[in-house]
């Protein structure tokens, strides 16, 4: 488990999202929330003593989002809450702000010696929101779903690509969102939505 603090991946990117945002579009990193990515059969033993750890089903269909579903809690709250977001079959991602090194024991002692991984992805993944009336606009013209839904409502998540950078789309409200790239995607990622700023802004 990680206890140093350590440097967001979009770090470097802080002063320029800083700079484009108005009433319009914001954009911002998110340094202080926990992340998990668990690969696990959701219909296994090891995977419903997990779900009492978390408080929250394992998603079943691509675009679910269990427990906290628009991060209200995750984000705002003070609850010890997660949401449990659908990444590929068996593949999840886990967004909390519960103590990364507590819920990391926890989870590892739920999979015990059953198949499966647990595996602290918080000092590998940016967490960006974008907001405000123009972001959809913004996502709708750089974002590639690699199945696109016939709707995106609140509590959905999607895996997804902006140019060359594969991430994760939540959307968390009607006009807010949170991306969620590796840290070797998250340059790439902020370069091409600043460029689609600057651009629908001209």
């Amino acid at each position: 488990m990680q206890e140093d603090a350590v440097a967001s991946p979009a770090e470097e990117f802080t002063e320029v999202m800083d700079a484009v945002t108005d009433t319009r579009f914001q954009m911002t990193d998110l340094t202080d929330l926990t992340l998990f990515r668990i690969e696990i059969d959701p219909d296994s033993a090891a995977a419903q003593r997990m779900e009492k750890v978390l408080g929250a089903k394992f998603p079943r269909w691509e675009g679910e989002v269990t427990g906290d579903m628009t991060g209200r809690e995750v984000l705002y709250g003070t609850r010890q809450i997660v949401a449990n977001l659908f990444n590929r079959e068996n593949v999840f991602l886990i967004v909390t702000r519960v103590d990364q090194i507590k819920l990391g024991r926890a989870l590892e002692a739920a999979l015990a010696h059953d198949d499966g991984l647990v595996l602290n992805v918080s000092v590998n993944r940016a967490v960006i929101n974008l907001s405000g009336p123009d972001a959809a606009r913004i996502l709708a013209d750089n974002v590639l779903f690699e199945n696109k839904p016939k709707y995106f409502a609140p509590g959905m998540a999607f895996r997804v690509m902006v140019e060359d950078a594969e991430l994760m789309l939540w959307k968390i409200a009607e006009e807010e969102y949170l991306m969620i790239p590796r840290a070797s995607d998250t340059a790439p990622f902020v370069i091409n939505i600043l460029d689609a700023i600057s651009e629908h802004r001209a």
